[in-house]
């Protein structure tokens, strides 16, 4: 372990700074990938035609306007997540992120959270190397999609991107199609797909702290004339950590078919996986204080965790999609998506307490929590335009819901425990820790979620320069758990909560105030039933409230570069936050954290600014400024550990003439300060601890070194700044990564 660097803390607490068959050929590819068999993958799109030094690329099939591949750009032309009627971002009246494959690539965004920290307004904060969390406008983020079709997993931000084309954010409610009314956003992550013409690329990237990451993405036509196409995407990586202790090993692999049945109908099927198996697995943070009181300036390295302790996850999502466009142009969709995932805790960390000076005083945290969840979903729509008074008319219907059931097996470790349950001083941890077997006593909890619902919305062209949106959904919710003892004999049926014909109205407007710029208003109502149980087991009662949201938006340099103004304001009622009262070890039988209901009148309102696309030939830019408080029915500021203002940019440039071979560009994020109350601190005081604000430096450059091979270099954190991602989880803090670099060589075929 490094030595501990200096923590300016203040003494009065505060710290100023947290099927089958396809499944198992997708596994096969996965492991030879895995041992250096890398195929080959589509890569971003460095080069254009006019450029004469580098290669054409043909971009060909599917007409997608959303798609961003090939595109080399920052925005995309079109989105349906707000309200499925493919419209233009300027066009929907909510404020709207796309992180775009040009995007991820330049700054080598791998997984969900690495998108999401560099998003307008959305925050990133762990509890531990496993549990993160998502939060936007002051309120924790649920609402997670593929495609557009709803997935719910333990996994979410562990999500790999190789496998999509772009990720959409809708800040605000999308309750309309979504069924959830929630006022933080909306993620739908959406996947690559296959061309009619063969293409192929493979990657590897090797970077600090032992990483090693191999991609391949191979795009090809299975029929001659491109009617049924395919694509297969992997990825194989394997990584250590400025933890100590700490590595993991990640599968990805991704099978898509399409086949065009006919001129107008179109079928899609496909399966994705990803298994991540994590080794030195942290269940909680780092101490902030010794117990006499001092800060504790501990190091980065910090990790009590046991060589053998790890938090495995996996999941195989399998989807079918049929569309089909008829002659009025009117289009249907239906989709099925069957979601499994698993997870599977068995977890050391010695993070109960107050270290002291001569490395004693930690005593450990240990557990086991096996969980299986599987997730059926369905999705029916349609949409197109109607005349009326002499003016066309869009409209979009449909009906979609889901079931979810998820299953903890009552496991305990070997009684005795083959350790100690003090750590003897942290100073010389190694994490040389017997491991216990896991004991299963064949008791289960299951706990199940419905939901369905029904939509219906249009925009009215009431002018050629006025729209009109408006639409409706009805829901029901039904979830209960039940409990099966040892001999597979129900036991009873609990938590049980239930609601029927839930109506969720939506209303906005769009009006054009010149041939570029829109200003817009929209409205809906929020009501979300709660996952979440409070340490008697019981359900939370659903969440209500209402979400508002006005703004400009403009398309300038004909459409290649977007800008956008929102203000907004959101309510809550009933929202559930972490029940901190109890032990960070105690969770329910189904495996979950309790949570306690905040009250009603919880109000967030603020600001936000974004830009994306191309100012200039060769010049792509992202920039997102969010301001925003939330506050309780009595005013009193709440969720401190979001910040009030964030800052997010990301630039490259593609130098011109003899030095057109190079991009250059990086990335700037800048927040102000967190904190959190009432926590425990030593002596058994309670106070506040903080991080202050902060600002992090991202630098890439990428070189085109032949027309197929590109070498791009990522240095993120550049000025290595210490400083913690959250703070006040059980006392203590969780630090953010250090400077780290990556070097990433990629074939394209």
């Amino acid at each position: 372990m490094a030595r501990p660097r200096s923590l300016d803390c203040k003494l009065d607490g505060t710290i100023p700074f947290s099927t089958r068959p396809l499944a198992a050929a997708v596994r096969s590819a996965l492991l030879l990938t895995a041992l250096g068999t890398t195929g080959l993958a589509l890569a971003d799109d460095t080069a254009t035609a006019a450029d004469a030094t580098l290669a054409e690329i043909k971009v060909v099939g599917q007409q997608d306007k959303a798609s961003t591949e090939y595109t080399g750009s920052y925005t995309t032309k079109e989105m349906a997540t707000a309200t499925r009627m493919g419209l233009s971002i300027r066009e929907t009246p909510q404020s709207i992120s796309v992180v775009t494959r040009q995007r991820m690539d330049d700054m080598g965004l791998n997984s969900l959270a690495d998108v999401l920290v560099q998003s307008t307004g959305v925050t990133v904060q762990e509890n531990d190397s496993e549990r993160t969390t998502f939060a936007a406008r002051g309120f924790s983020i649920g609402n997670y999609q593929i495609d557009g079709v709803a997935v719910n997993s333990g996994a979410n931000a562990l999500f790999d991107t190789a496998i999509y084309d772009r990720i959409e954010i809708v800040r605000g409610a999308t309750g309309l199609v979504s069924g959830n009314g929630d006022p933080s956003a909306t993620i739908n992550m959406m996947h690559k797909r296959p061309g009619k013409e063969f293409a192929a690329s493979a990657g590897m990237t090797v970077g600090s702290w032992s990483k090693v990451r191999l991609e391949g993405d191979i795009s090809t036509p299975l029929k001659a004339d491109g009617s049924i196409r395919g694509r297969l995407v992997v990825a194989g990586q394997n990584r250590h950590s400025y933890m100590d202790l700490y590595k993991e090993r990640k599968l990805v692999g991704a099978v898509v078919v399409e086949a065009d049945l006919t001129p107008d109908t179109m079928l899609t099927a496909g399966i994705d996986y990803q298994k991540n198996t994590p080794k030195g697995t942290s269940w909680g943070t780092t101490p902030l204080f010794f117990a006499d009181g001092t800060p504790a300036n501990m190091p980065r390295s910090f990790n009590m965790a046991a060589k053998w302790s790890s938090w495995e996850r996996q999941f195989q999502n399998s989807y079918v999609y049929l569309d089909h466009r008829f002659a009025n142009d009117w289009k249907i969709k239906a989709a099925y998506g069957r979601l499994d995932s698993s997870s599977n805790g068995k977890l050391f960390y010695g993070g109960n307490g107050f270290p002291n000076q001569d490395g004693s005083g930690l005593s450990v945290w240990s557990g086991a929590f096996p969980y299986d969840e599987k997730q059926d979903n369905f999705d029916l729509s349609a949409n197109g335009t109607f005349p009326l008074f002499g003016r066309q008319h869009d409209l979009v219907m449909g009906v979609n819901g889901w079931k979810r059931t998820g299953t903890t097996l009552e496991t305990q470790m070997e009684n005795p425990l083959p350790f100690a349950t003090t750590i003897p001083d942290f100073r010389n941890w190694n994490g040389d820790v017997p491991e216990p077997d896991l004991i299963r006593t064949g008791a289960r909890d299951v706990a199940t979620t419905k939901q369905s619902g029904a939509f219906i919305a249009t925009r009215l062209n009431l002018a050629d320069s006025f729209k009109l949106l408006a639409g409706a959904r009805i829901s029901n919710w039904k979830t209960y758990n039940d409990r099966y003892d040892t001999s597979n004999a129900f036991v009873r049926r609990s938590a049980a909560y239930k609601t029927d014909d839930v109506l969720t109205p939506y209303a906005g407007v769009v009006w054009d105030v010149s041939k570029t710029t829109s200003l817009y208003a929209s409205y809906t109502d929020l009501f979300k039933p709660q996952n979440l149980k409070d340490k008697n087991d019981a359900f939370l009662d659903p969440i209500t409230g209402s979400n508002v949201e006005g703004g400009v938006k403009s398309e300038l340099f004909d459409g290649a570069l977007n800008a956008s103004f929102a203000v907004y304001r959101a309510r809550q009622d009933n929202l559930g936050e972490e029940d901190m009262s109890v032990a960070p070890t105690f969770v329910l039988p189904d495996g979950s954290r309790p949570y306690v209901s905040t009250g009603k009148g919880n109000i967030s309102k603020g600001h936000e600014v974004e830009v994306s696309g191309s100012p200039l030939r060769g010049w792509q830019l992202f920039a997102g400024y969010t301001h925003g408080k939330t506050r309780t029915d009595k005013g009193v500021l709440t969720n401190t550990i979001q910040p009030t203002n964030m800052l997010r940019l990301t630039s490259t440039y593609r130098l011109p003439g003899d030095w057109q071979n190079l991009t250059i560009g990086g990335g700037v994020s800048v927040q102000n300060d967190i904190w959190a109350t009432n926590v425990a601190l030593p002596g058994g005081k309670r106070g506040s601890v903080s991080q202050g604000g902060y600002t992090l430096l991202n630098l890439m450059a990428r070189y085109q070194i032949s027309p197929k091979l590109s070498a791009t270099m990522n240095l993120n954190n550049a000025l290595d700044k210490s400083y913690f991602r959250r703070v006040g989880f059980y006392s203590g803090g969780y630090y953010g990564e250090p400077r780290s670099l990556a070097l990433n060589l990629r074939y394209q075929y």
